[in-house]
């Protein structure tokens, strides 16, 4: 794509708003305050009111002061881009970015757009200070979602010039796939050698989550689900025969061969949320790509990471 021009390829870095990057025109209330000024000098011309002329060309050095004020008020500016939480595909990701003004001189009422479905954010950056803004990015697919086209606008101080740059940042967030709703069992541990533990039906899988009961063992508490329980309330892990579980293999190969690519990688992916919330290790095995058996924060990035990008060229990492 092009604007002005222009090829529209992602800027890698600081932007900074030099006078090249800054365009102006006069807004709508400034066309209007214009032809005012004309029809009053033609006026003044035609009765030779000597206050007239005094008026207008007062009003318009107004005009013309205006223009200054407001391209000083993004000039200057430096945008950088930020970093972006990953959220799984079909929630709303939040990409950080912050104005920085190395200046003296504060800025007013200055609108961020999207140009997509949001409305636009006004901010005001104080001197010397560095104002962070959060920009929505829904997520409809997985895989790396690039931030959009910015543009950044004001009017100050008169709303008589409207001033503003396009930015294209090379920054993004990274949307894992949704998971698989309802979630399916999660499949049969094995030992710490490879060996799958052979069970009845059922076996020692992780079953639920539920509420502790006086004489539950220590070991089969969810300590991180207790965590982000708004009351934090203790939570037993329930397992189909009472165990305490092992270690889990999420095989891509194991998986049924009737479902397709994405549908293979929600149910992995609901796999890697339920042996989180019951901490139990887990080891992923992708074609080409192997995760070793653990657990944390640090094993489910890595692995959720790999599920939303299996398949993509290689891409800015999150």
């Amino acid at each position: 794509m092009r604007f002005f021009g222009r090829t529209r390829t992602p800027w890698e870095g600081d932007f900074p708003l030099t006078r090249r990057r800054i365009y102006v025109l006069p807004s709508r209330m400034g066309l209007i305050f214009a032809g005012a000024l004309l029809v009053m000098l033609v006026l003044t011309i035609n009765y030779g009111l000597a206050l007239g002329y005094v008026l207008v060309f007062v009003l318009g050095g107004v005009f013309w002061v205006s223009l200054f004020h407001a391209w000083r008020n993004l000039a200057g500016l430096v945008l950088r881009p930020g970093r972006g939480d990953p959220v799984h595909a079909g929630e709303t990701a939040e990409l950080n970015l912050s104005f920085l003004n190395p200046t003296r001189l504060a800025r007013y009422a200055i609108r961020l757009d999207t140009g997509r479905d949001t409305e636009a954010q006004e901010v005001d950056i104080a001197a010397e200070a560095e104002q962070m803004v959060s920009v929505a990015l829904k997520t409809e697919r997985r895989g790396w979602q690039p931030a959009p086209l910015l543009r950044l606008t004001s009017d100050f101080p008169l709303g008589l010039w409207r001033v503003w740059t396009l930015w294209y940042p090379a920054a993004g967030v990274l949307a894992w796939p949704a998971p698989e709703n309802p979630p399916s069992p999660l499949p049969q541990s094995h030992d710490p050698t490879g060996h799958a533990e052979q069970h009845q039906h059922g076996g020692d899988d992780f079953s639920h989550l539920r509420p502790y009961r006086p004489g539950d063992s220590i070991r089969r508490l969810a300590w991180r689900a207790m965590a982000r329980h708004p009351q934090g309330l203790p939570q037993t892990r329930e397992f189909s025969d009472g165990g305490e579980g092992g270690e889990l293999m999420f095989d891509w190969e194991q998986l049924p061969p009737g479902l397709d690519e994405e549908a293979r990688l929600s149910r992995l992916t609901s796999w890697i949320e339920l042996a989180e919330q019951a901490e139990q290790p887990y080891a992923l095995k992708l074609p080409r790509r192997h995760f070793t058996t653990d657990r944390g924060p640090k094993q489910r990035a890595a692995c959720l990471e790999a599920l939303a990008r299996f398949g993509e060229a290689p891409a800015p990492r999150a």
